[in-house]
């Protein structure tokens, strides 16, 4: 066994010193005789031949057809050895390695054999040889391809992007990446079964900044075979299936996590990389007519390997952070995953033979927080989630409900009901105000639920189950009771709390430790802050345990005369009008209305007055009022507004648009007033006389306005505007984050002995529980020396 590993040792090497001696002299031959690749690449096989004999020499060595032909598997283990030059960077740029791949093609075409195929690998086909060749030169990373990885490659956690430039995956992914494809769309079957051969290596299990590469480059070659695929072969779609997979499997692979998991150094490294994953989703859910059958089934399938994996440690109870982020993310761009994710767990927790409890209590706890946390997880499938516990609390109870054990379980899955309920309340109260079809079909869900909760569940256990205030929001919103039932539930539930400090302190604990197993939470997403971003209008913040006013707030009473006559109630009558698009759609629709119709579209109903009052839409307006005029002798187009002022300088720009419109009606009076009596004064006077052409020749002065922020003060002449500006460059606050300007200077010093009060030190005596405090060193001195301190 062992002589005959040295052999085959010193096989590979004799065919990576043949392939290195055929790549160097191809490449002086290009060099040389100034043969342009590209050009060469669309030649007759005569004529590469003629050009390049070597490489043609060497393909047709590794043919079946060749007497002296040497095994695939040492063939493809020379193409994949670190001393191999045919991904170098001469090979590269003068061609070589795209010829080579060509003729590699070509071989795989001209095999008689293609068509029979074994599984043992010493009866390779030249097609799957030439896959291997291509996919490992890929998929590989640089350091097991060239031996050592080049210095941009190298996995650092302290950087804080790699330098994709200098990277050698790129180049390599540009050269290969056509022949892939080809391959891919000739030989699709066999293609498809070398990659599911790939997402069995452990070498995409590494931590290189090659996963960069990868990524791009499979969503490329993703690309590439739906642009070739002319026939709209359902084989194709099959591979582009498995080429997300093998993507998905490089992002979302368990070891990477469980080793970074303690780590939050390369949290941004992640981060990036799940970027250069969704940029790509985006592109290709935008361009391609198969996106819904490659996308949502890849996704899943990732998810769910990385899910089995997971409850395989059944003494773990936290799931990676990087399957969370990846599996929300992939909800807001894949309509419908969030559905299927939902489902195809609570199919597993029925399951209950294949997995452990602790697997099925981290499932459960993981859908409790995507159900509650995720606004794009839809009603229905919340409403499964709880029907779900629901119906295990029943089974509980008619097993053994008197237990101490199984009555904790039930109190558990009762606070789980109340976490998802207590948080998607907002999301019922929308549903209330759509009239649509489909929010019919989901209320009457809704109903069923309402139904089913009030009669398996007892009702004495929400007492203790979850916090008060949060089962408040249960009865509210999900079972429409009245202000007056849920003041005589809160009633009940202080008297029929009679634990001491003690056992409240410890159920308080208990519902602690309950939030602590919810792996998907909002600080779940703090570390990536590009995928944050992203998520940020559909996550839903994380509700607190305690809760300050211990009462219900009543609501505020209507009074009865303001009653329309048709009866109809007039919360009623304004939901009715409410808007149907999301606050940040009818924001970006209200950017372009003026303010004449800001104003008048807050008088249609609460939500509309909320979005016009956004100082988003008042600054626009106020930096660009009076830019565009009509063409009138009367109106002169004002001067840009400039706004000087810091960060910390707090703009009330819908006040700033009135006194400015103010000041404008004052200065259009006075410019209107010259104008006229201009007018008014040359028709009276003889154009011939000398008075007219003095006139003529002494220009009138326009009166302005200030142009600097927060100032419309009119100037009615030059000598006026030079001092109006002196003394805004004089009256300025020197603060950076501030830079208000003045031109009163009681304003001016007003102001300056705020910024000092603010920025005053105080010095705390800090002597047991004294706590006095002092502006100066010497006073608090001599406090401490008069008491002793």
């Amino acid at each position: 066994m062992q002589h005959e590993r040295l052999r085959a040792k010193r096989e590979i090497l004799v065919l990576v010193e043949r392939l290195n001696d055929c790549v160097s002299a191809s490449a002086r031959r290009m060099y040389t005789q100034h043969v342009l690749a590209s050009a060469l690449l669309q030649r007759p096989q005569s004529e590469i031949r003629r050009q390049l004999p070597e490489l043609c020499t060497f393909i047709d060595s590794l043919t079946f057809k060749a007497t002296t032909m040497p095994a695939p598997s040492l063939v493809r283990s020379a193409f994949r050895h670190p001393g191999s030059q045919w991904l170098n960077r001469s090979a590269r740029e003068s061609g070589v390695s795209a010829l080579l791949c060509q003729q590699l093609v070509r071989l795989a075409r001209q095999d008689t054999c293609s068509g029979n195929k074994d599984d043992s690998t010493e009866n390779w086909t030249a097609a799957e040889l030439t896959t291997y060749v291509l996919l490992d030169a890929l998929l590989v990373p640089c350091k097991h391809r060239f031996g050592k990885a080049s210095d941009a490659c190298v996995w650092r956690p302290t950087q804080s992007k790699p330098r994709f430039h200098a990277m050698t995956c790129f180049p390599v992914w540009s050269t290969i990446l056509p022949f892939a494809a080809l391959m891919g769309l000739r030989f699709t079957n066999l293609f498809l079964l070398v990659l599911v051969k790939y997402r069995q290596m452990e070498l995409l299990s590494l931590r290189v900044n090659c996963t960069f590469a990868q990524i791009t480059g499979i969503w490329r070659l993703m690309e590439e075979l739906d642009r070739g695929d002319v026939k709209k072969d359902i084989a194709v779609t099959d591979v582009m299936i498995e080429l997300l997979r093998l993507s998905c499997d490089i992002v979302l692979d368990n070891s990477m996590a469980k080793k970074d998991r303690t780590r939050s150094m390369t949290m941004h490294l992640d981060d990036q990389i799940l970027e250069k994953f969704f940029m790509g989703l985006q592109d290709f859910a935008f361009k391609s007519w198969r996106s819904n059958l490659v996308l949502k089934p890849a996704l899943l399938d990732s998810f769910q390997s990385s899910r089995t994996a997971l409850g395989d440690r059944t003494k773990a109870f936290d799931v990676p952070q990087r399957a969370i982020v990846f599996s929300t993310v992939g909800c807001l761009f894949v309509q419908g995953l969030a559905e299927d994710i939902v489902s195809m767990l609570l199919d597993q927790i029925f399951d209950n033979a294949s997995i452990s409890k602790e697997a099925n209590d981290l499932l459960l706890s993981f859908l409790v927080g995507l159900c509650a946390h995720v606004d794009l997880v839809s009603l229905t499938s919340v409403l499964k989630l709880l029907t779900y516990i629901v119906a295990t609390y029943k089974s509980i109870e008619e097993k053994n409900g008197n237990s101490v054990v199984q009555r904790q379980k039930r109190l558990d899955l009762i606070f789980y009901l109340v976490y998802v309920a207590s948080h998607r309340s907002q999301s019922i109260e929308t549903l209330r105000h759509d009239g649509s079809s489909q929010a019919a079909m989901v209320k009457d869900e809704l109903s069923r639920f309402q139904v089913q909760l009030c009669s398996d569940i007892a009702f004495e256990e929400f007492y203790i189950a979850a916090p008060v205030h949060w089962t408040i929001q249960l009865w509210k919103h999900w079972v429409h009771l009245s202000d007056e039932d849920v003041e005589t539930f809160l009633n009940e539930a202080e008297e029929y709390d009679t634990d001491s400090k003690k056992e409240f302190e410890a159920r308080f604990a208990a519902w602690h430790a309950l939030v602590a197993r919810i792996s998907l939470k909002p600080a779940t997403f703090w570390s990536y802050t590009r995928m944050k971003a992203l998520l940020n209008p559909h996550i839903i913040s994380t509700l607190p345990l305690t809760n300050d006013c211990a009462h219900v707030q009543p609501r505020k009473r209507r009074r009865t005369g303001t009653a329309t006559a048709q009866g109809v109630c007039p919360r009623q009558l304004e939901c009715s009008l409410d808007v149907l698009l999301l606050p940040d759609v009818m924001e970006r629709v209200c950017s372009y209305l003026s303010a004449k119709r800001l104003i008048r579209i807050a008088l249609v109903c609460r939500p509309l007055a909320e979005i016009s009052r956004l100082p988003s839409l008042w600054r626009p307006l106020y930096i660009h009022f009076g830019l565009q005029t009509r063409k009138k002798a009367t109106k002169k187009p004002l001067t840009n507004v400039m706004c000087l002022h810091g960060e910390s300088y707090e703009h009330d720009w819908c006040q700033l648009y009135k006194e400015r419109w103010k000041g404008v009606r004052r200065l259009r009076r006075l410019q209107h007033q010259i104008i006229k009596k201009q007018t008014f004064q040359t028709q009276n006077l003889d154009h011939d006389s000398d008075l007219y052409q003095t006139s003529r020749a002494m220009p009138v002065f326009m009166p302005q306005i200030c142009s600097i922020c927060s100032c419309n003060q009119v100037l009615k002449s030059a000598d006026d505007l030079k001092l109006h500006q002196e003394q805004h460059k004089l009256l300025t606050c020197t603060e950076v984050s501030c830079r208000a300007s003045f031109t009163n200077l009681q304003k001016f010093k007003a102001h300056i002995r705020m910024h000092e009060a603010k920025s005053l030190k105080r010095l705390e005596c800090g002597f047991k529980n004294c706590g006095k405090i002092y502006t100066t060193s010497k006073r608090l001195a001599t406090h401490r020396q008069k008491e002793g301190h």
